[in-house]
């Protein structure tokens, strides 16, 4: 009894902890996206070979230490956003395959170097935004010798100490929040070496301390390091006196995110850097204030090359210092993004203002075909200029003539404006590679596009065709249009990769692909794929000439029809003989309905059907007919005979029988059928008028068919009457086996009773007679036509 309560306990409680452990539903293959399913534990597996486990934006509170047995291989961790507070010592155990895990934004307010003493293989490490106030206890990161990208600390972080960083040595990302931090112990970072990108939060720091952040940018700088400064106010201009150390350390590259900054600082900023080695400066997230910048010289900033400006916000644009007053700095550019700033004009003081510029990326702004075609007012500027990216501005219309003589230019980006029409003639620079025209609303395509095209992306838009010679074209996006065909292959000799989906087209053939004499990789999904079987055929094999790979061949190649293959992949469709081979399949079944009917017709013929359908029909006219009476009968006996036996019918039966006294009447076929009528009406007519049917049997009677309707009809007539209406003459002896089947009735008469036989003796002739005349002769009637008496005796 204890057993079974003890059992029973351990089922429920095995059952209990089965159920609060939850199962994530999404999961696919190797990866299972939990994200947002308000999980309070880490789900049981589903799989031992997911590497991929998002568990972010649940409510998670503690990592237990047989968590993650079932997880053994798993490669990326996710746990950001929950209310992780504590993990136990060994519940990253094993996880020795581990390479990302991300724990920032939890409850966590001690980290622990037990957690990651078996993760040899972590490359990337996520600690920010929880409550620690410390790196833990000392070496909390010596086992990690493969990590590469590290992010830590937050808002309650206060604290560096010398060793914290130890073990460390591959490190080439550091993302630091130390917008609170109160102490650093110099040296620190140094002891990790150079890092390839540094990003610092230090706000409070910029403020209240400047002392340690230039503790801490001591440690960092490095010409082969680029420094991120993140989420700080920068008010005054002494609060940019620390950067005096990116000069003295080599830094090359500089870049502020999600920072406030007024132009004082601002003007301070560029002023520490003048003169600098600085190739490279971004703005991301950047909102300037108004400020005093009655101090602004401009700087000398001979080495840089690159300036990168998204998402600027200036709220007071017109006090702001205009780009005329950085001439100086544009000199030298080779490269300039100002991104999603709202940027509306690109003035130009002189030749000399982005004179060597090589790239210039103004997507995402407010530019008008007016101000685009004032760029630099055309005064030999720009000349340079190799790539430019003017996307989803407000342009209106493809104004070639204001690239027409920046002869470098070899890549134009003006996707996502309102082009909606293209001119039929357009002056290009020479030696244009590159043209995305994707998302322009154009319809229609002309010879406007440049024949010295290798590149060209017109994809979302309208166009219902496409077929305009461009014989250097290697790459054709036109995905997202209204195209029901290829474009025409030998119009693109050189073409080796085709995307196409998201169209109208409804079969791929050999021939059409096989028409792009070049080309190597094809994408075509998305479309309103009508499944055929040359189609299927098709994509299921080895279709072209050349080594063409279809890369989206997955489950984007869906039929639309037929019905019944709806929905289904290509790879999916099974269709029938008679769907793929019609004219052969139609040839197999008419010639199978041929032997069917051959079959049907050879049995009908060896079983008499057709015989026995006729006599049915001839029966079935019969019985219609009013049956006559005896005294209504106008001949004795209808004589049925083969001609062969017509002398011996002649020379004995009828003078025997009609010249007899009372002489008897004969109906003969020969004599008495009417002419011209069908024969088997003159049979019927002449069997129904007579009182008996004498057949002279003999060898030729059995050779002509049984005369054949006779004989049919008569066998009918003993189906359907039990009377003695047929007399039989033998004048030789027949083997009854050679009776056909068919008239089973007339073997059962001749196996049941007797029949005349012609006498072979001349003194039995006269009894022959006498019996056949007694078998034939119609009886007496009385006055009301009935029969008085009828007697046969054979």
């Amino acid at each position: 009894m204890a057993i079974q309560t003890f059992l029973m306990f351990f089922l429920l409680a095995h059952h209990s902890l089965s159920l609060s452990r939850s199962q994530c539903h999404s999961c696919e293959q190797a990866s299972c996206d939990c994200s947002r399913q308000n999980l309070r534990r880490v789900p049981g597996a589903t799989s031992e070979f997911v590497i991929e486990l998002d568990l972010s934006f649940n409510r998670l509170r503690t990592v237990m230490k047989n968590d993650f047995v079932a997880y053994a291989g798993l490669k990326s961790l996710i746990m950001n956003n929950n209310m992780i507070k504590t993990i136990q010592e060994r519940a990253f155990v094993p996880l020795t395959h581990l390479e990302k895990l991300d724990l920032s934004f939890n409850s966590l307010d001690t980290l622990s170097a037990e957690w990651f003493e078996t993760l040899y293989s972590l490359l990337h490490l996520n600690l920010l935004g929880n409550q620690y106030k410390t790196l833990g206890q000392g070496n909390l990161f010596q086992p990690l010798k493969r990590l590469k990208t590290l992010h830590f600390g937050g808002v309650y972080l206060y604290s560096i100490r010398l060793g914290d960083f130890s073990g460390l040595r591959a490190l080439e990302e550091v993302t630091f929040d130390g917008q609170n931090l109160k102490a650093y112990a110099e040296g620190s970072f140094r002891q990790i070496g150079p890092i390839k990108n540094v990003t610092l939060g230090l706000n409070v720091p910029f403020q209240t301390n400047q002392a340690l952040v230039i503790a801490v940018l001591s440690d960092v700088v490095h010409p082969d390091t680029t420094l991120t400064f993140t989420n700080t106010f920068f008010f005054r201009q002494y609060q940019l006196s620390p950067f005096k150390l990116v000069y003295s350390g080599g830094t090359t590259s500089v870049s502020l995110k999600n920072i406030n900054i007024t132009t004082e600082a601002g003007v301070a900023l560029l002023n520490i850097l003048s003169g600098t080695n600085i190739t490279k400066v971004a703005f991301e997230d950047v909102k300037f204030l108004f400020g005093d910048f009655s101090d602004f010289t401009c700087p000398t900033m001979n080495h840089l090359e690159e300036i990168f400006l998204k998402n600027i916000e200036i709220p007071m644009f017109y006090g702001f210092p205009g780009v005329f007053g950085f001439k100086c700095v544009l000199k030298a550019l080779r490269r300039v993004s100002v991104l999603n700033s709202r940027l509306f004009a690109i003035p130009c003081q002189s030749p000399d203002d982005l004179s060597q510029l090589e790239y210039m990326d103004i997507s995402d702004n407010m530019l008008s075909d007016l101000t685009l075609s004032q760029m630099c007012n055309g005064k030999g500027s720009l000349l340079n200029l190799q790539t430019i990216n003017i996307s989803r501005n407000h342009l209106q219309k493809i104004d070639s003539w204001r690239f027409r003589n920046l002869d470098k230019l070899n890549s134009i980006d003006m996707s996502g404006n309102m082009l909606n029409t293209m001119p039929e003639t357009c002056y290009w620079p020479p030696g244009l590679r590159f043209l995305n025209l994707s998302s322009t609303h154009l319809r229609k395509v002309t010879t406007c596009l440049p024949e010295t095209l290798q590149i060209l992306d017109v994809s979302d838009n309208g166009l219902t065709e496409f077929n305009i010679e461009l014989p250097f074209l290697t790459e054709l996006y036109i995905s997202g249009n209204k195209l029901s065909f290829l474009p025409e292959g030998v119009l693109y000799p050189r073409l080796t990769s085709l995307f196409i989906q998201n169209n109208n087209l409804q079969t791929l053939s050999n021939k059409t692909v096989n028409d792009f004499s070049n080309l190597m990789s094809l994408q075509a999904g998305s479309n309103t794929y009508i499944c055929s079987c040359d189609f299927v055929a098709f994509m299921s094999n080895d279709f072209t000439d050349h080594q063409v790979t279809i890369k989206d061949m997955d489950k984007s190649y869906i039929c639309d029809s037929p019905d019944t293959m709806r929905g289904k992949t290509v790879l999916e469709a099974r269709l029938s003989v008679f769907e793929c081979h019609t004219a052969v399949a139609f040839s197999f079944l008419c010639l199978g309905i041929l032997a069917v009917f051959l079959l049907i017709a050879g049995l009908c013929h060896k079983f008499n059907v057709a015989w026995y359908m006729r006599m049915t029909m001839a029966w079935l006219r019969a019985k219609k007919k009013p049956k006559l009476k005896r005294g209504e009968l106008k001949y004795d006996a209808f004589v049925s005979y083969s001609d062969m036996d017509s002398g011996w019918v002649e020379a004995h039966l009828i003078p025997a029988l009609e010249e007899a006294e009372p002489p008897l009447q004969l109906c003969l076929h020969k004599r008495d059928f009417v002419p011209g009528g069908w024969i088997l009406d003159n049979i019927m007519d002449a069997i129904e008028k007579s009182h008996r049917t004498l057949f002279i049997l003999s060898q030729h009677f059995v050779n002509s068919e049984w005369c054949k309707y006779e004989l049919d009809y008569t066998h009918f007539r003993l189906f359907d009457h039990n009377d003695d209406t047929v007399v039989l003459i033998l004048l030789e002896p027949i083997n009854k086996d050679t009776i056909p089947k068919k008239f089973c009735k007339l073997r059962r008469v001749m196996n049941s009773r007797t029949y005349l036989e012609w006498p072979d003796n001349d003194n039995q002739v006269p009894m022959f007679w006498q019996s056949l005349r007694t078998a034939i002769r119609r009886p007496e009637a009385d006055d009301d036509g009935n029969d008085i008496h009828e007697t046969v005796n054979l």
